[in-house]
């Protein structure tokens, strides 16, 4: 896996986050796809696969404000399965009210 997503204080191990999901170099076309679709500030740091990020509560209810009005395009399905795992990871780290931390491996 090439960055996991976790929820929680921190991605810190005594932190205990949630590992709520991962992006694959694989998955790298999705992100440049969507990209072309809509220019969000989101998926321009989560394409950076080799850098650590972390994003706030006001980040992810921007993210999904982005995001969500992509599932009303005509995507492919590669599209709309890696959009629906972002939806999702946003939504449960919005759900438990913690930040959403991406780490490189």
């Amino acid at each position: 896996m090439a960055y996991d997503l976790v929820v929680g204080k921190s991605s810190k191990v005594k932190d205990a986050p949630d590992i709520v999901g991962g992006i694959e170099f694989d998955e790298l076309p999705q992100i440049a796809r969507l990209l072309k679709r809509a220019d969000i500030s989101f998926l321009h740091r989560i394409s950076n696969l080799f850098e650590d990020q972390a994003f706030s509560e006001d980040e992810i209810e921007q993210a999904l404000s982005s995001l969500l009005p992509l599932l009303l395009l005509d995507l492919q399905a590669g599209e709309r399965q890696f959009l629906q795992k972002l939806i999702s990871v946003l939504t449960y780290a919005k759900w438990k009210q913690s930040c959403l931390c991406c780490v490189a491996d």
